[in-house]
C-alpha cells in the first residue's frame, strides 16, 4: 500500500516537471520567433532595396488572385405572339 502511495507521488512529481518543461520550452520559443521575425524582417527590407522593388509591384504580388466569375445563364426572351 505504501508503495502505491510513493509511485503516485512519483508520478503527480513528474507530471509536474514535465508541465514546467513544456512552459518553459513555449516561452523559449516564443523568444527565438521573435527575434527569427525581427531578423527576416531586416533581410526583407534589403532585399526590397536592393531589387527597387515598389508598392505596387508588392501590393500586386501579394493579392489575393479574384477568380473570374462564372458569366450568368440568362433565360432566353419570349417573342411575343
Amino acid at each position: 500500500m505504501a508503495d502505491a502511495k510513493a509511485e503516485v507521488k512519483t508520478a503527480r512529481q513528474l507530471l509536474d516537471d514535465v508541465q514546467k518543461a513544456k512552459a518553459d520550452a513555449i516561452a523559449k520559443e516564443d523568444v527565438l520567433l521573435k527575434q527569427l521575425r525581427e531578423d527576416d524582417l531586416v533581410l526583407v527590407k534589403k532585399l526590397i532595396i536592393e531589387h527597387r522593388f515598389t508598392a505596387t509591384a508588392l501590393r500586386s504580388t501579394f493579392a489575393a488572385s479574384k477568380k473570374a466569375a462564372t458569366p450568368r445563364k440568362s433565360t432566353p426572351r419570349k417573342k411575343p405572339k
